[in-house]
């Protein structure tokens, strides 16, 4: 099968200033000025118009099992939010919120210029989408919902937030200079012990060229209210994994009662990354939900 990837000389978006970034654009990867910010993706395949966004420790090659070879039928267009690689980030600055990301989102696609589009999030990326969609529902046909963060659905309890108590511990390696240290306990205290190891090299590098965007999260807020989510009228897709951590199951559970038209799917033998853990299920279920009328 040929691959149609199309180049940063052949993408679709017009460039423009200032999208020229002061780091590295690996080959492939294309950037746009998106309010102000050069973001980068990737764009692959043809048909319609499918825009994957990325959550923690990940960027635009999260999609990988999605992207090659692309999903038959559809144009699919990864980004990497702000900050994220491939700019080399030392966590510093004040442009770094699930609102930001959720305005830069939304301009994004209105400058793909191809009408609505389909939106695939995944973990913390769902609640950039729901901010996207929140902000510009002209904008978004369908969406998926990768077991989105959203923490206006969680169960209210009296206990610290354990995700504000993960990020907090994690940065207290990082203040000592371990970013390793805190990045295999992040993975293992959310997916189970040996998690970390059980990665590949590449994967364990992607988290590492994200390090610092993930204690900037202990600072995000939802971009929506669960009356934001009751507002929403586009079909939405859940999918968890089969071994995906319980609050956010209790998440999705959740959302059920707030999308008007929702579906779900539960992709087996897989964790949070399910459509990594076992990409050919995840990858017929998303086709599915994105092919019916």
């Amino acid at each position: 099968m040929t691959i149609k990837v199309r180049t940063p000389e052949a993408v679709s978006i017009p460039v423009q200033e200032p999208s020229r970034p002061s780091w590295i654009r690996p080959t492939g990867v294309a950037t746009v000025a998106i309010n102000g910010y050069p973001m980068a993706y990737v764009e692959r395949g043809e048909g319609e118009t499918v825009v994957l966004v990325h959550g923690s420790l990940s960027d635009y090659r999260y999609w990988m099992p999605q992207l090659s070879p692309p999903l038959p039928g559809f144009r699919l267009v990864a980004l990497s939010l702000r900050h994220f690689y491939p700019e080399p980030w030392n966590g510093k600055g004040a442009d770094f919120s699930i609102d930001v990301h959720a305005e830069d989102v939304a301009a994004f696609i209105e400058r793909l210029g191809a009408g609505p589009v389909h939106v695939v999030a995944w973990s913390r990326g769902g609640s950039v989408a729901l901010g996207a969609a929140k902000s510009r529902p002209d904008l978004i046909r369908k969406m998926v919902l990768m077991e989105p963060v959203i923490s206006c659905l969680l169960p209210k309890s009296s206990t610290p937030d354990p995700s504000v108590a993960r990020l907090n511990a994690v940065a207290a390696y990082y203040e000592k200079g371990d970013l390793e240290g805190g990045l295999r306990y992040f993975v293992d205290d959310l997916n189970g012990l040996g998690a970390w190891e059980r990665r590949t090299d590449e994967q364990r590098q992607i988290a590492r060229d994200n390090a610092w965007t993930l204690v900037r999260q202990v600072t995000d807020t939802d971009a929506v209210t669960s009356n934001d989510l009751r507002k929403m009228r586009m079909p939405v897709l859940r999918v968890g994994g089969e071994k995906g951590p319980q609050f956010l199951a209790l998440t999705m559970d959740a959302a059920e009662k707030y999308f008007p038209l929702v579906n779900r799917a539960t992709i087996s033998n897989a964790g949070h990354r399910m459509n990594i853990d076992n990409p050919d299920e995840f990858n017929r279920a998303l086709v599915a939900f994105l092919s019916e009328a």
